[in-house]
């Protein structure tokens, strides 16, 4: 659509777009990031950090961005009870927060990520499911084989699994455990 709205325009505006990074990054997602830049035209914004922090860095550094597209779907933490479009947060910078995504499954995304050939980060192939930093960030167990590989991340079939390689995650699953 950004495209097409510009297509008869002599210069194409980059899209801007942040980056929040985690301490101690996957080499791998960074490449990933650099590779999006050029091939989908973007201006990013790395700022290392939490989300709260960055974002209130990168709307100082970009004030008339009133909008921002986000990948959380309705599974994810915290995204049951958020709408396509939803206002930030009491306490949060004011922006929009625009939701494409929202209510497409763990099933779909691969499914039509796969189907359209569009490129992904290459840990997904090496059974990552849910990408955080490497200090929180495993390998999903469920994809393990018996010959001691993973599956690629696409071959997950419980979506309520997802995220059974990040460390919080872990950690939380434990703790109902031990109640």
């Amino acid at each position: 659509v950004y495209y097409k709205f510009y297509q008869n325009s002599d210069e194409i505006p980059n899209i801007q777009a942040l980056y929040v990074t985690h301490p101690n990054p996957f080499s791998e997602v960074d490449e990933f990031v650099k590779e999006c830049e050029k091939r989908y035209c973007l201006n990013i914004v790395k700022i290392e950090g939490s989300m709260k922090p960055a974002l209130i860095k990168y709307l100082k550094k970009k004030p008339n961005i009133k909008a921002i597209l986000v990948g959380t779907r309705r599974n994810d933490p915290h995204g049951g009870k958020l709408k396509e479009f939803t206002p930030t947060d009491d306490g949060w910078p004011s922006i929009m927060r625009v939701h494409p995504i929202l209510d497409m499954h763990y099933t779909q995304i691969w499914e039509f990520l796969r189907s359209l050939n569009v490129p992904y980060c290459v840990l997904y192939d090496l059974g990552y499911t849910s990408l955080g930093s490497k200090n929180n960030t495993y390998r999903n167990p469920d994809l393990k084989r018996s010959d001691g590989y993973y599956d690629p991340a696409w071959k997950l079939t419980d979506e309520s699994r997802e995220r059974c390689g990040r460390e919080n995650i872990r950690q939380e699953k434990m703790n109902l455990i031990e109640k």
